[in-house]
């Protein structure tokens, strides 16, 4: 029996589409060799934008669009010839980490009770054997 292979694509967000559809352009405009044909742009458009999406399942468009921005601009600078995704994931930056929570603040009674056992622990390693 012949089944045809469907494949489950992620769900790509339009402000993904948009991004990959101008920076495409630009690549297209430097005249990389190998470049898909102008009536094909469209479709290669749509499936780098599906595996970008497949890369980053939880893509957010304030934390990744610089980051796509600045895998692009690697491409735009290095290419010789038209690159593959995986060349725009391999430049693409880390996420940006969120900065750290500083320590809760401790209470007077806290610092009393961390200032005993430090004192007792001092004792015990000051006490001769």
């Amino acid at each position: 029996m012949n089944r045809a292979v469907s494949h489950v694509h992620a769900e790509t967000p339009a402000w993904l589409l948009e991004l990959v559809k101008a920076r495409m352009e630009r690549l297209v405009i430097l005249g990389l060799e190998g470049r898909p044909l102008g009536r094909a742009m469209g479709e290669v458009v749509r499936m780098w934008a599906q595996i970008i999406a497949g890369q980053l399942p939880r893509a957010d468009a304030a934390l990744d669009a610089p980051r796509l921005h600045a895998a692009f601009d690697v491409l735009e600078a290095t290419c010789e010839r038209w690159p593959a995704p995986k060349q725009l994931l391999d430049a693409l930056p880390a996420r940006p980490q969120p900065q750290p929570l500083p320590p809760p603040p401790m209470s007077e009674d806290q610092r009393a009770k961390v200032r005993a056992m430090l004192a007792d622990v001092a004792a015990k390693l000051r006490m001769p054997r």
